[in-house]
């Protein structure tokens, strides 16, 4: 199970598209606020029902965010 901290390290020193679209229909239009929240969501210890969305979310951004820095190099 990924912990707040490991998405921490994760987003550290990267840049963050500023909108983003999870799926039709579920985006943000702040994915610095997004991600905050999200992780003081993990962070409090909520539960899994909750949690589970949130890393769909976060791991969903991971990806568009590594295969966008790919297309660049």
């Amino acid at each position: 199970m990924t912990t707040a901290e490991d998405y921490e390290a994760a987003f550290h020193g990267i840049d963050l598209p500023q909108y983003f679209e999870f799926a039709p229909g579920a985006s943000t239009s702040d994915v610095q606020s997004f991600l905050e929240k999200s992780l003081t969501i993990l962070r409090n210890g909520n539960s899994e029902r909750v949690a589970e969305p949130i890393r769909w979310r976060l791991d969903a951004l991971l990806e568009f965010i590594n295969s966008e820095n790919e297309k660049e190099n």
